[in-house]
């Protein structure tokens, strides 16, 4: 009963009694036999409610249960596993949460697979933490990468949770947001054990291994710390966990594992949860909540509707017609509802006016009791006169204790009844709830009505348990009918009280009924506004794509300006007398043809492409840009290479050619520049390209003409250099004669022996040299009949006349 009350189809949070009686149910059979075989009969796979709560209760059992549980619940990953892969394909809402949720329970499962001397709890003294890692160095190296892996999930299902409340933290005060936050209670109290084993871990790994072996242990603890620290800031500021759970807070900078000395300073965060008495209240509170009518899922789907017709940009006849019929579906299920809550209200109040007559019997009987009570006092009375008139002080007094001894039983006689009466109130209270929990739909309504019913006769059952128990004992109480009627007065005003709830539960169903109507009417005015919205937007996006192919043309222009410009730049170059004195070699020009004629097709396509699409203006403005400098640099290498040429006219001509090329690709930019002139872009790019291809040939024809008559002008350039090299040689020769003669003439000894070495030396090399001039010049002849003139250029000489 206990795991079907927890695990039901009611967003809201699962109760406490429901969980802490699953728990004990494990110890009482020492295993989780029971919980599997009922929570798989659940419809897990068929509402995203119970799969969630099936999630919070299994990991709730899994810490605080019979420590059997584990072992049994490794036979079920199976079932864990299909369950986050079916829900999963839910992208949106609990879908995700599901998933993360069966992730985490998963990793738990295996955590404690390998590591059995952990409890489900994780809570383990440092003496029996060292016991685990037996004080070897690998033991607790993957002893941290699993508890690393852990920590991982608990975050990244904290993560989800959050992200799906919209980051409204009011959501923490609403029974949805409440049935989302539920289950990061044990994922605190897991993660604040993980955190201590972890540091205590890290440190004992630093004292034994390297720093940088544990680089990745430290980046990866690092990331924990920061991604807890502020889950737990974030938990602590929510006004739903404040009565639950006390969250520590984590220090602001990590400890730093390189300094063992900060261990000393570690303080170890601790996880207190308040007694039961103040969750029990909480959960009290919050009954209300619980017990409002749900329409999530018809608003859900409503929305739906609305978001499908306002992506479509109409909306359709069929559409209107199923949005009609749902919202008349939703009125009648109001007015069935509103009935439904009549029923349960009459039938309330009509056990509430069987009680009364219950309890005026009570008072009756009380009455008779009364009287009885007065009758034993005055026997009592007369009893002690005779007391008083014995003679002996010790029969007296045995009297007396005898006396006492009766007086003290009526006392814990009353006792007994008052704490009775009491727990028969806080069972009226009890069936009041449960009648006021099945306002939420039709069926949980007929389901609490029989339980209602036969709590009912129970309660009447326990009620004439006490009536005769109050009948036994009425003949002992004797000195307590001031208390009793003070119990009396207390059932009076808890009855009232009671009036005044049910008094209270009616308005609020008034106030909630006028809240569905001010819903109804603002959902009504929203579709209004969303519409006129969608056109206002259609609209301005129109306006924004004009004037973002505005300001792109505009730029586009100014990129062609400054082209033009670079462009015009170089023609006026060509006639620039200072350029005449440059030379360029046709081969170097020849490799120029082929870049502008590829660049020139690159702008031909880029630019049908921006009509097209106004997103291509950076490719065409790159064209436009490489086209206007390679034309430029073409220009001006066309003009240096035509100053190379013997005939002047020629090169002239050259020169010429080069300006219309630059002429035509203005004539192109200026074609790209004005929109009017679109169609005409291809031809202009077919006739500066005709342009360049007219120049090339040129260059090519100067070519021809310079290999014809270089051959027999370096022929004789070699000759003549030779013959002053030959003549070079002999004053040399000639000097050092001269020398060596007036060394004799005025040393003598060793110096005048040196000097005539040095001479000879001299004189050998000269004589060497003419060798290799006649050889030179030999080979020259050979190659000049051979016509490999172009070989020769290396052996150019320099401008003074030297080799």
């Amino acid at each position: 009963i206990s795991i079907n009350k927890a695990i039901n189809q009611i967003e809201t949070p699962v109760k406490e009694k429901h969980v802490r009686s699953t728990i004990i149910g494990t110890f009482h059979e020492k295993g989780a036999q029971t919980f599997w075989v009922c929570a798989l009969r659940l419809p897990l796979q068929d509402n995203r409610i119970a799969a969630w709560k099936f999630c919070h209760v299994l990991h709730k059992v899994l810490r605080e249960g019979h420590p059997q549980v584990l072992s049994h619940s490794q036979r079920h990953r199976g079932e864990i596993e299909d369950l986050g892969k079916l829900w999963c394909h839910l992208r949106e809402g609990y879908g995700k949460l599901i998933q993360c949720y069966t992730v985490l329970l998963i990793t738990k499962l295996d955590f404690h697979r390998r590591n059995p001397r952990f409890p489900g709890n994780l809570q383990v003294t440092k003496e029996e933490l060292e016991s685990i890692g037996e004080n070897d160095i690998n033991n607790y190296f993957q002893m941290s990468v699993e508890m690393f892996d852990y920590m991982d999930e608990i975050l990244n299902l904290q993560s989800a949770i959050f992200g799906s409340l919209n980051m409204s933290r009011s959501n923490s005060m609403m029974s949805s947001g409440q049935c989302r936050l539920a289950p990061l209670i044990p994922c605190i109290q897991d993660s604040s054990q993980l955190y201590d084993y972890c540091v205590k871990i890290l440190f004992k790994l630093h004292a034994s291994l390297p720093p940088d072996t544990l680089a990745g242990h430290r980046e990866r603890f690092l990331k924990q710390f920061q991604d807890l620290r502020q889950f737990y800031l974030n938990a602590s500021t929510m006004q739903y966990f404040r009565n639950l759970i006390q969250i520590p807070l984590l220090p602001e900078t990590p400890p730093n594992f390189l300094v063992q000395s900060d261990l000393r300073s570690y303080v170890t965060p601790v996880v207190i949860l308040p007694p039961e008495d103040t969750v029990h209240h909480n959960d009290s509170d919050n009954v209300v909540d619980g017990n409002l009518v749900d329409t999530s899922d018809a608003n859900s789907l409503t929305g739906d509707l609305v978001d499908l017709n306002h992506r479509n940009g109409s909306v359709s006849p069929d559409v209107l017609a199923e949005r009609d019929s749902l919202i008349e579906h939703l009125q009648q299920e109001i007015a069935h509802l509103r009935k439904e809550i009549q029923r349960l209200i009459h039938e309330h109040q009509r056990i509430v006016d069987q009680l009364n007559e219950k309890i005026g019997e009570l008072q009756v009987d009380l009455a008779t009791k009364d009287s009885e009570l007065l009758q034993e006092r005055q026997l009592k009375e007369d009893l002690l006169q005779q007391t008083e008139a014995v003679s002996k002080f010790q029969e007296t007094e045995q009297k007396a204790k005898t006396v006492e001894e009766k007086f003290q039983k009526l006392k814990d006689i009353y006792r007994k009844l008052r704490e009775e009466h009491i727990k028969l109130i806080r069972q009226k209270a009890d069936v009041d709830k449960q009648l006021l929990s099945a306002q939420s739909m039709s069926d949980a309504a007929v389901r609490s009505k029989a339980q209602a019913e036969s709590r009912i006769q129970e309660l009447m059952l326990e009620k004439s348990q006490t009536e005769e128990s109050l009948q036994k004992s009425s003949n002992e109480a004797q000195a307590e009918l001031v208390h009793l009627k003070q119990s009396q007065e207390a059932a009076k005003s808890e009855n009232q009280n009671l009036a005044c709830k049910v008094e209270w539960l009616l308005s609020e169903k008034g106030s909630v009924e006028s809240q569905l109507q001010d819903v109804l009417a603002q959902k009504e005015d929203l579709d209004v506004r969303l519409k006129d919205t969608e056109g206002r937007m259609k609209e301005l996006e129109s306006r924004l794509q004009e004037e973002k192919f505005n300001r792109l043309y505009q730029l586009l222009v100014t990129c062609i300006s400054q082209a033009e410009g670079v462009v015009q730049k170089s023609i006026h170059e060509v006639d620039n007398p200072a350029i005449s004195a440059v030379t360029c070699t046709p081969d170097y020009f020849r490799g120029l043809i082929e870049p502008v004629q590829n660049s020139l097709n690159d702008l031909g396509s880029s630019y049908k492409s921006f009509y097209s699409n106004s997103a291509a203006i950076d490719n065409l403005v790159q064209n436009v840009i490489c086209v206007a400098q390679l034309v430029a640099n073409y220009i001006l290498q066309g003009k240096t290479t035509s100053n190379t040429s013997p005939d002047i006219e020629f090169g002239e001509h050259i020169a010429e050619v080069c300006k219309l090329v630059g002429s035509s690709a203005l004539i192109l930019l200026a074609s790209i520049k004005n929109r009017n002139e679109a169609d005409g872009v291809a031809a202009h790019v077919v006739a500066v390209k005709s342009r360049v291809s007219e120049v090339a040939e040129l260059i090519e024809k100067l070519t021809n003409a310079v290999k014809g008559d270089s051959a027999e002008v370096i022929g004789d350039l070699v000759e003549s250099e030779l013959a002053s090299m030959d003549k070079a040689i002999e004053e040399a020769a000639n000097r050092i004669e001269e020398m060596l003669s007036k060394s004799r003439a005025a040393d003598s000894g060793i110096k005048l022996e040196v000097n005539e070495k040095i001479l000879d030396s001299c004189t050998n090399l000269m004589q060497a040299i003419r060798v290799l001039v006649q050889k030179s010049r030999l080979l020259q002849a050979e190659i000049v009949a051979q016509g490999k003139v172009s070989s020769c250029l290396c052996a150019r000489s320099t401008p003074d006349g030297n080799s």
